[in-house]
């Protein structure tokens, strides 16, 4: 157990608790404005945030020398905007001391006093994004507290502060600066190697490419085992290719996509993989979006409708390969056939209810291969090269 776990289970009330002496402690919709008042008054405060960017007053005056502030500290995480450098700033010229833990994720703010003191936890980050929490705002959380801040609660703070380092300014900043001149080069390079003004794009629809595959521990097998013997464990298509919805699907799509006329250039010989114009890309994402939106507009209550019949016949096509597998492998598992398909009729359930008509399409540069200038990818970018040319 991590101490970031077993922190969580110091300060939460035990379940056997009756429920009429416990006070609402659950506040879904709220974000961390929400721990503003416990942070005020005597006592040191501890501010454990995987991404920081706020420098909202209503925060900054409450803190003050000896508070304890916890980040990630990434680089990637100050590039990318997840986490603010003037941010961090304004803490340490309040005299806040700031450690990083990099694989830090919980989110827990508290104000120890004597030995004890009051403690929220719960989803939001010291953000823009998570300062509300709002069904309305950009990003709902959810927060816990207050809680007493126990002794074995504040021990379990005071252990993650051991394990963390000192954050450093200057170092942080040699960090970004060197991971945009490696990402620049990267850059650079697949420019050097790419065809100019061609893009290549790898299109799938999730109702049709979704898959299920059998975990090496439902086999009694450990990652490592599976990962050392290259073990290729069964797949099993949630939605059958065969069945009437994906037929169906199929046919819509293909009428579909001729709205993207000669946008697309095939790559003969590989299914989904298409190559285009630079300039064409804002066009090809805004067609592939009105294409996901019909097609939840169409086939969402026939979804629905065969919902169950589907899970059912998923239910069977993965006993019938876990099975199968079992009957070429000849070896001792953990689950037996019809507790695995009924573990993953669940992962079924997730599946569907989670955006089935999606489209994913991945744009990347293509690297030419010269050596190869017969492929059908080098075939296909110089066809889209030729209509470039043309107009």
């Amino acid at each position: 157990m991590n101490d970031q776990h077993s922190l969580f289970e110091t300060v939460l009330v035990p379940a056997g608790q009756p429920a009429a002496v416990l006070p609402d402690l659950v506040h879904i919709g709220q974000g961390w404005r929400a721990v503003i008042q416990d942070l005020a008054g005597p006592g040191r405060r501890w501010l454990v945030t995987p991404w920081l960017t706020t420098t909202h007053a209503d925060l900054l005056e409450h803190v003050q020398k000896g508070d304890r502030l916890l980040i990630r500290g990434h680089a990637g995480d100050f590039l990318k905007g997840q986490s603010d450098l003037n941010a961090v700033r304004a803490f340490q010229e309040w005299g806040v001391e700031v450690y990083r833990l990099p694989n830090l994720h919980a989110k827990v703010y508290a104000r120890e006093q004597d030995g004890s003191g009051v403690l929220w936890l719960g989803s939001a980050n010291l953000s823009r994004r998570g300062e509300a929490g709002t069904p309305r705002s950009r990003q709902l959380e959810a927060m816990s507290g207050p809680h007493p801040l126990t002794g074995a609660a504040l021990t379990q703070l005071e252990s993650l502060w051991r394990d963390s380092k000192p954050f450093s300014m200057e170092e942080t900043q040699r960090e970004v600066e060197r991971l945009v001149q490696e990402r620049e080069a990267i850059r650079e390079l697949l420019l050097a190697q790419a065809e100019l003004g061609v893009l290549a794009l790898r299109l799938s629809f999730k109702v049709l490419g979704g898959q299920f595959t059998i975990p090496p521990n439902w086999l009694g097998h450990a990652n490592e085992q599976a990962q050392r013997d290259r073990v290729k464990y069964p797949s099993v298509e949630f939605i059958d290719p065969e069945s009437n919805l994906a037929s169906r699907f199929r046919t819509f799509m293909r009428a579909e996509k001729k709205k993207l006329g000669d946008l697309l250039e095939d790559v003969p010989g590989t299914g989904g993989l298409y190559v285009l114009r630079l300039e064409d890309m804002p066009k090809v994402k805004t067609v592939l979006d009105d294409l996901a939106r019909q097609a939840q507009q169409r086939f969402e209550k026939e979804l629905r409708q065969e919902r169950d019949h589907l899970r059912a016949d998923f239910g069977r096509r993965f006993e019938s390969a876990f099975q199968r597998f079992l009957s070429e492998a000849s070896s001792h598992v953990a689950r037996t056939p019809q507790d695995a398909a009924r573990q993953a009729t669940l992962a079924f359930d997730e599946y569907v209810s989670r955006d089935p008509f999606g489209v994913s399409a991945q744009f990347f540069i293509p690297l030419a291969d010269h050596e190869d200038p017969s492929s059908a990818l080098m075939q296909a970018m110089q066809h889209v090269r030729e209509r470039q040319w043309l107009l």
